[in-house]
């Protein structure tokens, strides 16, 4: 067989065990326990680069309405040899988004790195003996293909289109690799309905993990409801969307003994003051004081608010975008605490060019991810918010309106009635908003969770969550795309391409120069 029909994943398993496992291995190379291959699942490679690059950014979620970049940093910070170049690219609607002759992080520091190794510890206890029929090797198996499905999901969504429960889906994505072996070939470009038939197989069988974890970037059995709850809502499948959301959440709530235990309740939060703090004039004290919570877990990645957790795209600098207005117009700025707490004042982007000076002066930026640690997987609130979802998408009202209003509860001040106002006398479509709106305001705001939400709603035409097309703005200049087509489905790189010729897919030999859309 030649080099070039090896898969990618095959020369990631020919490399090192030093790159690839947090637990190293004594005096031997190849695992021959379940302990040992369990061993792989504790590695930061199965949680990390999805949808990300290098210096922790995520070009995808610039194709959405979260985010918004300044004149002045179009004009002097995204330059051609700006490393994270595909996040202007992305945000100005430049094909192809990055550069098809060089590798992807998204693909191979991402999606498939991760299922390489979670391969390898799926055939691995497959081939000890009796290792698959114990109940300890079924746990770990288990583990691995919830975490399997949720890497080949977010992956097949990016690299491909929504589902659509009313067409074929039958364009090819990527392909749903299950092999460890280095000398098996990758199988054919898998179609949005034969992903989700993986996802299905995949989620069944996790159904084995264990109750508990001591981590959650280890899936418990919640967690698979909870995947299997987020897998139902790309289906559009409202049914079993909330059967897997409100199994996830009573399991979830029993073995944690309580909501409490599950969302951090952010009127206890607060900045601990410094005296000798100097800002900027104008601008917030908040945003170089260290935040105070009941615990000292909300920044770390087993806070009682993880679920699932996947490592989200890092906080981030004025260097590179600001919310949008869009954004901002969501929160009530008076008694969301998320706002009062995250949205804060600080110097925005400014650089010198020979004798003028170009800056943005005093902007708001959402230090949320800054001052606490956000995830890419899923959390309690957004579990919590999918059975809303279900709720109010099969007409009980009352109890999606109980849910959000938990939520609220939690997140707003105590100082008034937290409920939603009014929430008692709204219809389906404007209490449904209501809960969308509350789940866009709990994700991250650069990853890639709110680009798939866009791409879902798109379903949902006529009603006032769903949009046709984005429209981004830089100074006085737009650009605008389309959601239902091309510029929402990313290309595979030529790299992935000229290493799997049997898919028969062409090399692109564009001249990559996002900047020429200035």
């Amino acid at each position: 067989m030649k080099l070039k029909y090896l898969p990618l994943i095959s020369i990631l398993a020919l490399a090192s065990c030093d790159d690839y496992l947090d637990v190293k291995p004594m005096g031997k190379l190849i695992p021959t326990q379940v302990e040992e291959f369990e061993n792989i699942l504790n590695n930061t490679n199965t949680l990390d680069y999805h949808f990300m690059d290098n210096n922790r950014g995520n070009f995808y979620a610039m194709l959405g309405d979260n985010l918004e970049i300044s004149e002045n940093q179009a004009a002097f910070n995204y330059i051609s040899s700006n490393p994270n170049i595909e996040c202007y690219a992305a945000y100005t609607f430049y094909l192809p988004y990055q550069n098809p002759l060089t590798d992807q992080y998204t693909w191979s520091w991402g999606v498939y790195r991760a299922v390489g190794l979670l391969n390898n510890v799926v055939e691995g206890i497959e081939g000890l003996e009796g290792g698959a029929e114990s109940e300890y090797g079924k746990q770990v198996i288990a583990q691995a293909k919830a975490a399997r499905a949720w890497s080949y999901m977010v992956g097949g969504l990016g690299y491909g289109p929504m589902y659509d429960p009313n067409g074929e889906n039958n364009v090819r994505t990527i392909p749903y690799r299950t092999s460890a072996s280095p000398l098996e070939p990758n199988p054919d470009l898998a179609t949005t309905a034969q992903l989700f038939d993986y996802l299905q197989q995949d989620l069944d069988a996790a159904l084995n993990a264990p109750d508990n974890v001591a981590n959650p970037c280890r899936a418990n059995k919640a967690a698979v409801y909870a995947l299997r709850a987020e897998m139902y809502m790309y289906k559009r499948d409202w049914d079993n969307m909330l059967e897997s959301a409100t199994e996830a959440w009573n399991r979830a709530v029993s073995n944690n003994g309580g909501v409490d235990n599950l969302i951090y309740d952010y009127n206890q939060f607060y900045y601990e003051e410094d005296p000798s703090a100097s800002p900027s004039p104008g601008t917030d004290v908040e945003v170089g004081l260290e935040l105070k919570g009941p615990d000292p877990d909300f920044d770390k990645s087993y806070s009682r608010e993880n679920l699932f957790y996947r490592v989200s795209p890092t906080g981030y600098t004025t260097t590179t975008f600001y919310p949008s207005e869009d954004f901002l117009s969501l929160f009530d700025k008076e008694n969301d605490l998320r706002y009062k707490l995250f949205m804060l004042k600080t110097l925005g982007y400014s650089t010198t060019e020979g004798d003028v000076k170009y800056d943005d002066g005093i902007r708001v930026v959402y230090f949320r991810g800054n001052k606490t640690l956000m995830n890419e997987g899923i959390t309690y609130p957004i579990l919590l918010l999918m059975k809303a979802e279900a709720e109010a998408r099969t007409n009980d009202l009352s109890s999606a309106l109980n849910d959000l209003n938990l939520l609220r509860k939690y997140r707003y001040s105590n100082t008034i009635n937290t409920d939603l106002p009014g929430g008692e006398s709204m219809s389906a479509d404007e209490l449904l908003y209501e809960i969308l709106k509350e789940r866009r305001r709990e994700q991250p705001i650069n990853s890639y969770q709110r680009v798939f939400d866009i791409k879902r709603y798109v379903f949902d035409s006529g009603k006032p969550w769903s949009q046709t097309e984005i429209v981004h703005k830089i100074g006085e200049k737009t650009y605008s795309a389309p959601i239902d087509n091309e510029h929402y489905t990313l290309p595979l790189s030529n790299v992935v391409i000229e290493y799997n010729p049997q898919w028969g897919l062409e090399p692109n030999d564009i001249y990559y120069d996002p900047t020429s859309n200035k």
